[in-house]
C-alpha cells in the first residue's frame, strides 16, 4: 500500500493543486518565464510552502507494518490490529504512508523493509543507503532525522520517491534487478533516491525553469560522488558514461534549451534535467576543485533551507561563484554549460606509434573537436586492461571441454597529455610512452561531457 501527499489521494492538500480539471479539451499553454524570474520570491516546486511537523497514526491488519515520515513512537497490536504512530522530529514539506508484509534489515541509522522472497540486492542497497546517509551528511548538510528507511512495493509501478526518511521503492528497479560493474542498478537507484533527502527535502527547489535540476540533476551528481567514494573510479566512470549515452540518444537537438531555461515542458527535457544536469555539476566540481565546490554547496543549502524564497539554478551558480578562485574561468564555464546549449565532440584519427630515439615509444594522433564547446581534455596512450577484475566479473564464459592456455595480459599503464580545442579545431599531438602502447583513449576518467565518446578511441 502506497499513499503519497503529492495529490489529495488520501488526505486533503492545502493550497492550489496544479492539474486539477485539466484534460485534452481544457488546458493552457506552458507558462512563459522571464530571464529574471529567479530574482523574485519563487514558490516551492512541491509541498505546502511552509515546513511542518507531522503526527501520523496508522491502523490496519497486524501482519502488516506501516512506515511513514520521522520516527516510530508507538507500535501496538490489539485484537489482530496493529496501530503505529510516527512523529517527525524535524519539519517536512511532504509525507507518505507505505504498508507491507516485510522483513527488515538494519544498519546504523538506516533500514530496508523488503519482501522475504526478494533478498538478492538487499545488502548492496543497505550499503548504498548507509553510505548515502554518512557521506551526503559530510558533503552537503547533516541528516536531521534519526533514521533513513526504504520500503519495497510491488512492480505495479516502476519508480522510487525520496520522501523525508521514508523512500517507497519498486521491486522492479532494485530488488529484482541484476547488478554488474557496468550497470549497478540497485546501488545507483538507492544512491539517487537517498540524495533526495538533501535535494528535494532539506533543500526544496523553486517552481520554475531549472528547479527540477536542483532535485534530479543534483541527485545524479550525488550518485556519481557516492559511486567514486564507495565503489571506486570504475563504477563512477561507467555510471557517467551510461547517463551521457542516454542523453545523446534521447536529447531533442532542435528544441533543447539551456539548463537555466529547462522547465520540463518540451520533449527531451527529462534527460537534460537528470543526465546533463548531473554531469555538468560533476564538471563544475572538477573546474572549481572539490573542496571549494562542496563548500559552496554547503553554503547554498544553508542559505535556502527553510527560506520562503526557493532557489533556481541561477541562485546555485551565484552562491558557488563566491567560492571560486578564478571568477573569470568560473563565469566562462557557467556561460557555456548553464546558459548555452553546447557540446564538444572529439575524434581521433591517424594514430601512429614508433620507437623513440632514447627508448620507449612516441605516439602521434590528430585530435579534432567537431562540436562547439571548449574544454581541456586528456588523451591517454594505454596498454593492458585498466579494470581487469571488473571486466572478468561481468563477463559470461561458455564451458569448453579443453581449456586453452591463458594469454599473458600486460599490466595496465598509461601516458597522458592535455589538449584544449574550440569548436571545429584540430591538432596533432604527441605522447611519449615508456611502454609499447595498444590504444589511445580521450577523456579516460570521464571528466568532460561530450557527444560521440566511442569515436574518441583509436588503436595504435
Amino acid at each position: 500500500v502506497v499513499f503519497t501527499a503529492f495529490s489529495p489521494s488520501f488526505v486533503p492538500v492545502l493550497g492550489f493543486v496544479d492539474g486539477v480539471g485539466i484534460d485534452k479539451t481544457n488546458r493552457t499553454d506552458a507558462k512563459v518565464y522571464s530571464d529574471t524570474f529567479y530574482t523574485s520570491i519563487v514558490e516551492p516546486a512541491w509541498g505546502y510552502g511552509t515546513p511542518f511537523r507531522t503526527h501520523i497514526e496508522v491502523s490496519g491488519p497486524s501482519d502488516f507494518l506501516y512506515n511513514s515520515v520521522g520516527t516510530l513512537t508507538s507500535n501496538e497490536v490489539i485484537g489482530g490490529r496493529r496501530t503505529e504512530v510516527w512523529d517527525s522530529e524535524e519539519p517536512v514539506v511532504l509525507f507518505n504512508v507505505v504498508a507491507g508484509k516485510w522483513d527488515v534489515k538494519r544498519a546504523p541509522g538506516v533500514a530496508i523493509y523488503y519482501h522475504h522472497g526478494h533478498p538478492y540486492n538487499v545488502d548492496e542497497m543497505l550499503e548504498a543507503l548507509g553510505a548515502a546517509r554518512k557521506y551526503y551528511s559530510q558533503w552537503f548538510a547533516p541528516f536531521p532525522w534519526k533514521e533513513l528507511k526504504l520500503s519495497e512495493f510491488p512492480n505495479l509501478a516502476g519508480y522510487a520517491q525520496g520522501f523525508p526518511t521514508n523512500i517507497p521503492f519498486s521491486e522492479g528497479i532494485g530488488f529484482l534487478a541484476k547488478s554488474d560493474p557496468r550497470a549497478n542498478v540497485a546501488f545507483m537507484v538507492t544512491a539517487h533516491e537517498s540524495a533526495h533527502q538533501w535535494w528535494g527535502n532539506i533543500l526544496v527547489p523553486g517552481k520554475g525553469p531549472s528547479g527540477d535540476i536542483l532535485s534530479e540533476g543534483m541527485a545524479h551528481f550525488s550518485t556519481a560522488l557516492l559511486f567514486e567514494q564507495v565503489k571506486g573510479p570504475h563504477q563512477r566512470i561507467e555510471f557517467l558514461k551510461q547517463i551521457e549515452k542516454r542523453y545523446n540518444e534521447n536529447r531533442q537537438v532542435n528544441s533543447e534549451q539551456s539548463l537555466y531555461r529547462t522547465d520540463g515542458s518540451r520533449n527531451g527535457d527529462v534527460t537534460v534535467t537528470y543526465d546533463k544536469g548531473g554531469w555538468v555539476t560533476w564538471m563544475l566540481l572538477n573546474q572549481m576543485g572539490r573542496e571549494r565546490c562542496l563548500a559552496g554547496i554547503q553554503a547554498f543549502i544553508a542559505k535556502y533551507h527553510s527560506n520562503p524564497d526557493h532557489p533556481l539554478l541561477q541562485d546555485f551558480t551565484a552562491t558557488l561563484r563566491e567560492h571560486a578562485v578564478d571568477k573569470a574561468a568560473f563565469d566562462a564555464f557557467v556561460q557555456q554549460w548553464y546558459a548555452s546549449v553546447k557540446l564538444p565532440e572529439y575524434k581521433l584519427s591517424g594514430a601512429k606509434s614508433a620507437p623513440a630515439p632514447g627508448g620507449g615509444y612516441d605516439v602521434s594522433v590528430e585530435v579534432q573537436n567537431a562540436g562547439d564547446a571548449r574544454m581541456p581534455v586528456e588523451v591517454a596512450a594505454t596498454v593492458g586492461e585498466r579494470f581487469p577484475d571488473a571486466e572478468e566479473k561481468g563477463a559470461v564464459r561458455a564451458k569448453a571441454s579443453v581449456k586453452a592456455p591463458k594469454k599473458a595480459v600486460a599490466a595496465y599503464q598509461d601516458a597522458r597529455v592535455s589538449v584544449e580545442l574550440g569548436g571545429g579545431e584540430k591538432r596533432m599531438i604527441k605522447i611519449h610512452c615508456a611502454f609499447k602502447p595498444e590504444q589511445l583513449i580521450l577523456d579516460p576518467d570521464a571528466l568532460v561531457f561530450q557527444r560521440g565518446r566511442k569515436q574518441a578511441v583509436a588503436k595504435v
